[in-house]
């Protein structure tokens, strides 16, 4: 446990997250998935406290590569992300069928 109440469960390596964890802060958002170096890097899923969601590819702490952004209201975004922006080709949609 961190001194923010921070929990991580999973594999280390030189006092470090690396490889597979679970990582729970004390507001509920958690993060599982492949870290590196003690960052997250590689696939995982990011659940935040207001129902978003996020599960695909990170690279150094950000949400970079391939992926599905899932907003609590209903809207997705599946494609191409850089340094945690849509970017490249992907598929938007609305809660309405748009």
């Amino acid at each position: 446990m961190h001194l923010d109440g921070t929990t991580y469960v999973g594999n280390w390596s030189d006092d470090k997250q690396d490889g597979f964890g679970k990582e729970t802060w004390p507001d509920g958002a958690h993060y599982e998935g492949n870290y590196r170096f003690g960052n997250k890097h590689g696939t995982g899923y990011f659940s935040w406290i207001d129902g978003s969601s996020y599960w695909g590819e990170f690279m150094n702490n950000n949400i970079e590569g391939k992926g599905l952004y899932q907003w609590a209201d209903g809207r997705s975004f599946e494609g191409d992300w850089i340094d945690n922006k849509m970017e490249g080709e992907g598929v938007f949609k609305w809660p309405d069928g748009w």
